[in-house]
């Protein structure tokens, strides 16, 4: 069952890994119409966890009826012994051997009905295991540890001799072979090479986010691995590749480079790093949320807030004029960006090909020499957006003398970043607990009104039901054993009386042990009905609550896929909360099919055949019994209603597993933040409130369980009283009233036993509204298959476009954007951050709908092509590439399946991807890891740029295209998009000229309007704002 069980999770846990990356991805997987890839993986996954679920039921079922089994030949034979007992004068009184038999049967009956209760801790049982394996496992690098020296200065000077470093998941690929390299005190390095040969691997063990195998890296003279962990990254800034921001408002993400900056500081900060001017046109200035990863925001505008949060670590060293003496380690493909730096490192195979400075590589005419002769250094090479100069000499930066600061900018550059200060926040909530009662209508009300503004819909069981199409000749089979199964007490009540008249058969004789024998035959008959039927109606409804249950997965997931994205906007859909609900609804809503259920079935199959029983032999201790079963139900229904006040507001509020996959999702940022004590402040005070709200739920369901447990006791009680009163006034017979008794004392124990449940129920419907109000919700772009299936030409147009996101009703981001673009055509876009460019590119792709105005392909309004077909057109290649699990090929061909080997190497070949897969062990067939993690940023940015070309777009849009290759590679692949897109209309956006000054039109964008357009050589003649930016960035030969 162990094995089993594990199994099972393992299966479920695979579906969830892709769901996580799915949803994080979500419009990665939408540009490329990967919905039913994902689908189909995430299906195929849930399905081999069914299998063993199903087992799992086969074997649940079978061990639960052998118990019964053995337990009714084992009562039979305990009356016939107790008669033999009584005829050989051993035993006084029959009584004494009911006494003996009803306390063997009560205490193993219950033994036995803890079967489905003991599937829950096996199930928690496995999951406890791989949880204590992460609880248990002793880091090699422990974030928490206060061992290891503080130095009171820092020099500087960084070394890294002879370091040799594998990845542990990769174990075949040498990633530094024999680094030898010195970073003097006060010096600027710059590391450039080809993606992949190592830079930011040494920028990893630098702030030891891995370690070396052999080897060492010193900082003054110290190893690093002797110095504090957090001290080291406290003392060193970095702003990375891929900026990662958190949920939360300008200013938390602010706060998480500096707890305690103020808002005067927060504001200096952010306007050097050229953010203050976006951000207080946000509709709540610094207080205004980001969503998840910064998903409301511009890549550029994520990169300038990032930015700030490293200088806030120390602003006021920021404000003090002795900024230099600095050490800094830049690593960047523009070499326009490091042609000043003290000595410039060309990595080469994880080894240095050659260093030195600038001047010193041009003369030895090397590697360095060959990427300079590609780029060229032309002063068109440079970034079209405003440049962040924190090199100034007004105000300069940087308190202490030395300081070591680490920068990995490969997008911008910046290479100036200090020290932060250590946290030490603690978090505390205060909730009652007490007036539970008397505020429970105005949290009905609250509840109801959260559940209208979320679209959550009141399911109730038939509801769940109806859902199980094509399984319904299970669940009919499942019902019919479970009701026959049920019918054992009825039974039992029907041989007790049969004994009960044996017993009375005085004097205790033959025909007395002729009865007991017959007897044990009929009990060891029952119990073997007990077995074949509970593995029956276990395996059909294993059957049936795991095929309802992938379905709920599965239709949500995919619904979810194919929302637009202003659902995932809205905080209360951040991905990392709907993939909690995902994880926790579907099974959830199993209560209502499974062994859960079928305890109630059971139940409700043995109280119909108790009473008729009961009816039959006294009607008067019937009646009794059926009027405290409707008290018991009234009450239970009063706490159903409870319980799902408290659940919805439990889901409602339920932040921990938001913020446990937000924290998973950027482990590296925070631990290089030093802010790990932080996110686990966080995450203990939402388990708290979690915590106490599951306590208050508690409660109820404690009172749930206390009138449920105590019914027993009470029917007994009343209905011996009723009994005995009849018998003296002779309206019945013993057996008679003595059967009814027993026939109302099992009913009760079912009823004892299946309210157990009730809870459970509760918590399926309440799972049921929430999956069902994602299932059925329709996206604003509509059904993705509907509308015409056109011939897209490429001819494109904005006419008139208005567009606010829908989280900010009153911020438009589009204001009248008028622009075409005709087949063929290459149109760049540029502009300041935030101005609306990748907007434009999230409109062609329907992300979003315009507010008003039209975009138009060939004349017909977007609206009205079918989106599926559109997106089919078109490929994307966006500034932060995102891949998913499986191979490279896998992720190549993601949303197309079977391409041809052809068509996959001319892919990778206008990629200048084929380089780095030669020196890969399996080639194209290596594993890209979870999000891409195995792959450096070029080689990711390749492989994205080679899944848009192998699909042959009418339409290729480009958001920052190269931004992550090396020059050579830039170089490669600009020319390889310059001959695909050859035909093809093109849409970029990029901020270097030398990737735009040969559109056919360039776009200038500001505030959501076109401020003017037209060729390179026109805008220039033209002396507009193009024309400025250019002059401002000393681009102008």
């Amino acid at each position: 069952m162990t094995a089993t069980t594990m199994r099972e999770l393992a299966g479920v846990g695979k579906a969830g890994s892709i769901a996580e990356e799915s949803l994080m991805g979500v419009r990665t997987v939408q540009a490329f119409n990967g919905q039913q890839e994902m689908v189909d993986r995430y299906s195929a996954e849930l399905g081999r966890g069914k299998v063993f679920a199903i087992w799992k039921g086969f074997w649940s079922g079978f061990l639960g009826g052998l118990f019964f089994f053995v337990l009714f030949s084992f009562l039979g034979c305990g009356m016939l012994y107790g008669g033999y007992l009584l005829k050989v004068q051993i035993v006084k009184t029959p009584g004494d051997v009911f006494i003996v038999v009803m306390s063997m049967l009560l205490g193993a009956y219950f033994l036995g009905l803890i079967s489905p209760h003991l599937m829950v801790l096996l199930n928690a049982r496995v999951a406890a295991a791989s949880i204590y394996q992460t609880i248990d496992r002793v880091p090699k690098i422990d974030v928490y540890s206060p061992l290891g020296r503080r130095p009171d200065r820092i020099q500087g000077r960084v070394v890294f001799e002879n370091v040799h470093f594998r990845y542990p998941s990769r174990k075949e690929v040498k990633v530094l072979n024999g680094l030898n390299l010195v970073v003097e005190a006060g010096q600027t390095v710059a590391l450039v090479g080809h993606s992949g040969c190592g830079k930011s691997t040494s920028v990893g063990l630098l702030t030891r986010l891995y370690e070396p195998e052999s080897g060492r890296v010193t900082l003054d003279g110290e190893d690093v691995r002797e110095l504090n962990i957090e001290w080291l990254r406290n003392a060193v800034g970095i702003v990375q590749q891929e900026p990662c921001l958190f949920n939360d408002t300008v200013a938390g993400n602010l706060r998480m480079g500096n707890p305690h900056i103020s808002l005067e500081q927060m504001v200096y900060v952010c306007k050097m790093a050229n953010a203050h001017d976006f951000i207080v046109k946000l509709p709540k200035g610094y207080e205004t949320y980001i969503g998840d990863g910064g998903v409301q925001l511009s890549g550029g505008q994520k990169q300038r807030i990032a930015i700030a949060r490293t200088l806030a670590r120390d602003p006021k060293s920021a404000l003090n004029n002795a900024a230099r003496g600095r050490s800094t380690i830049v690593i960047a493909h523009r070499l326009s960006t490091v042609r000043d730096a003290d000595k410039i490192v060309y990595f080469e195979k994880g080894e240095i090909a050659e260093q030195g400075t600038h001047e010193e590589l041009v003369k030895l005419q090397g590697r360095y020499y060959d990427l300079v002769k590609a780029q060229q250094f032309l002063p068109e090479a440079e970034d079209l957006e405003e440049e962040i100069d924190l090199n100034e000499p007004d105000p300069p930066m940087f308190q202490m003398s030395r300081r070591s600061t680490l920068t990995e900018s490969k997008r911008s550059g910046y290479d100036a970043f200090v020290r932060g200060q250590s946290i030490n926040d603690s978090f505390g909530q205060h909730s009652r607990t007490s007036e539970i009662n008397a505020e429970s209508e105005a949290q009905a009300l609250e509840v109801k009104k959260i559940m209208e503004q979320d679209g959550i819909i009141s399911a109730g069981f038939y509801d769940i039901y109806k859902n199980a199409s094509g399984n319904y000749h299970w669940m009919l089979l499942g019902l019919i054993t479970a009701m026959c199964r049920g019918l054992e007490l009825p039974a039992l009540a029907m041989i007790f009386g049969y004994v009960f008249e044996a017993f009375q058969m005085v004097p205790w004789g033959a025909d007395m042990m002729h009865r007991l024998c017959m007897a044990v035959i009929v009990y060891s008959s029952v119990g073997l009905g007990v077995l074949l039927f509970q593995l029956l109606s276990s395996v059909f409804f294993a059957i049936v609550s795991e095929n309802l249950a992938m379905r709920f997965r599965i239709e949500t997931f995919k619904n979810l896929l194919f929302q637009d994205a202003g659902y995932f906007d809205n905080p209360a859909h951040a991905p990392g909360k709907l993939i909690t609900r995902l994880a926790t609804d579907a099974p959830n809503i199993k209560a209502v099919i499974d062994g859960r259920a079928l305890q109630v079935i059971y139940a409700v199959s043995a109280i119909i055949g108790c009473v008729v029983i009961g009816f039959v032999y006294c009607w008067q201790v019937t009646l009794l019994g059926i009027g405290l079963l409707f008290l018991l139900a009234t009450s239970m229904i009063w706490l159903a209603r409870t319980i799902m006040i408290k659940n919805i507001e439990l889901i409602k509020n339920d932040e921990a597993g938001r913020l446990a996959i937000e924290t998973i999702e950027n482990v590296r940022t925070i631990q290089l933040l030093t802010r790990t004590t932080l996110f686990y402040s966080r995450y203990e005070a939402s388990s708290k409130y979690q915590k106490r709200s599951e306590l208050t739920k508690g409660i109820f369901e404690g009172i749930n369980f206390t009138i449920s447990q105590s019914f027993t006791y009470i029917m007994v009680c009343l209905t011996y009283a009723v009994g005995i009163h009849i018998i003296y006034t002779e309206q019945k017979t013993s057996d008679s009233v003595f059967r009814s008794i027993i026939a109302m004392l099992l009913g009760s124990v079912a009823v004892m036993n299946s309210s157990a449940y009730f809870p459970e129920f509760v918590k399926a419907r309440t799972a049921a509204g929430l999956l069902f109000s994602m299932i059925y919700r329709k996206p604003r772009t509509g059904d993705a298959e509907m509308g015409e299936k056109a011939v897209i030409r490429g001819n494109i147009l904005f006419d008139d476009v208005k567009f606010n996101y829908p989280q900010r009703p009153g911020q438009p981001v589009m204001r009248g954007l008028q622009f075409s673009a005709q087949k063929g055509q290459t149109i760049a876009l540029v502009g300041p951050s935030g101005s609306g460019k990748s907007t434009i590119i999230s409109m062609l792709e329907r992300f979003y709908d315009t507010t008003g105005g039209y975009v138009r392909f060939d004349g017909k309004d977007i609206k009205t092509l079918s989106l599926n077909h559109l997106r089919t057109q078109m490929a994307l290649v966006g500034q932060e590439p995102r891949l998913f699990s499986g191979t490279i090929k896998q992720n190549i061909c993601f949303g197309l399946g079977e391409v041809s080997t052809e068509k996959i190497d001319r892919a990778l070949e206008l990629a200048n991807a084929k380089r780095f897969l030669a020196n890969l062990p399996a080639g194209i067939e290596t594993e890209v890891g979870e999000k891409g993690t195995q792959m450096s940023g070029g080689q990711k940015q390749r492989i994205a740029i080679a899944r848009a070309l192998v699909r042959d777009p009418k339409i290729l849009l480009l958001d920052e295209a190269t931004s992550a290759l090396d020059s050579e590679s830039e170089r490669a692949v600009q020319k390889a998009l310059d001959l695909a897109r050859e035909g093809r209309t093109c849409i970029t956006i990029a901020h270097r000229l030398s990737s735009i000054q040969n559109a056919d039109l360039i776009v200038y964008i500001e505030n959501g309007k076109v401020r003017e357009s037209g060729s390179h050589s026109q805008l220039m003649h033209r002396k507009g704002r193009y024309y400025e930016l250019i002059k401002k960035q000393d681009l102008t030969t």
